[in-house]
């Protein structure tokens, strides 16, 4: 082995080993970096407008756009958070304390405003299995464990909220600078590095603005409606409209409709017509008014991957999946397209 190649050898196993050491010391702040990241290329035009508005000066820029944020993302979600742990607690007393599940093992629970009575032999003829009563004693297991492990994780999910705001203060003021020390660092020539850039942020963009953001207005929508008509578990069903929104041919009807139709069985005849009224014209077409709005001339993702890489998502990662799945698959897109430019004429030779 020549000098020159023991000393390229050398210097990798030192990158090799410094960068494992800098990866362990970054990985409980992993999931906090990234959601910086993606804030601060969301939020980059206004952080601009701030920018221009102090002055040209950064720190007061970043710092306000900062607070924006904190406004109109974090307080909300922590307010949304808080409700839906409350109802669930509610929810879980509530079953115990009526003793639902014994009830419908023995046969016993009645529904007095239908007149329905629910027994063994409804629950056999129906399911016909005894699998149902184990799925309902887990799911009861689950909200008692998401309740509790909830509480503990406070002083957690504010330190990484903390990680967070520090991260995305200096993203947004010397982002720049970040990613162009990487491009010198990185092989890839600056043309192939911008391409990523730029493709990784409008798929990003396109992908969070067109089916997050318009998901998470028809399920705060369906939420307020269903907690102004009285209905109880508001925010939990709010939630569950935002998943809704999310798969492809499905939405928020399929929980609003269902509660209108509850509404309507018992008696509540004017909010169940104006629960169908406002989730047909407000609700559901909100999609169609404002997506191309949002997105523009960006292209975003297949609606597939959407729903692939947002459930992919929260299996991996939790309830913050729902964001960094769809981001995760933005940069592989981004780099395919990279890889389609480069070797266009390859692949056209090799597809003859």
């Amino acid at each position: 082995m020549t000098r020159s190649h023991f000393n390229t050898t050398f210097l990798f196993l030192l990158i090799a080993f410094s960068g494992y050491g800098a990866y362990m010391l970054f990985k409980p702040f992993l999931l906090a970096l990234l959601i910086a990241f993606i804030l601060s290329q969301l939020f980059k035009k206004y952080y601009l407008r701030f920018t221009k508005f102090f002055g040209k000066r950064k720190s007061l820029g970043s710092f306000a756009t900062c607070g924006m944020i904190l406004v109109i993302i974090i307080i909300p979600l922590i307010f949304v958070s808080s409700l839906i742990v409350s109802e669930a607690n509610d929810l879980y007393n509530l079953i115990e304390k009526n003793h639902f599940i014994e009830k419908v093992t023995n046969g016993e629970l009645t529904i007095p405003i239908l007149e329905i009575k629910i027994t063994n032999n409804n629950i056999h003829s129906i399911i016909g299995t005894d699998k149902f009563m184990d799925g309902v004693k887990d799911a009861g297991g689950f909200i008692a464990s998401l309740v509790k492990s909830a509480y503990q994780s406070t002083s957690q999910l504010m330190f990484m909220m903390f990680v967070m705001f520090f991260a995305l203060y200096y993203l947004f003021k010397d982002g720049d600078q970040i990613i162009k020390k990487m491009m010198q660092i990185s092989p890839l020539k600056n043309r192939q590095e911008k391409v990523l850039i730029n493709k990784f942020v409008e798929i990003s963009r396109a992908t969070l603005k067109g089916t997050l953001v318009i998901a998470l207005l028809q399920g705060t929508l369906t939420g307020l409606l269903l907690w102004a008509l009285g209905v109880s578990s508001a925010a939990l069903l709010g939630v569950v409209a935002v998943f809704f929104s999310l798969i492809p041919m499905l939405g928020p009807v399929f929980v609003w409709a269902p509660a209108a139709i509850i509404l309507l069985l018992m008696g509540q005849i004017w909010q169940g017509v104006v629960l169908i009224i406002f989730g047909t014209f407000v609700i559901s077409l909100i999609d169609n008014i404002l997506r191309p709005k949002l997105v523009g001339n960006d292209s975003g993702l297949h609606p597939l991957l959407i729903f692939i890489s947002t459930f992919g998502g929260l299996a991996l990662f939790g309830l913050i999946g729902f964001l960094i799945g769809p981001v995760i698959i933005a940069m592989f897109v981004a780099i395919l397209h990279i890889y389609q430019t480069e070797f266009k004429e390859d692949l056209q030779e090799f597809n003859k």
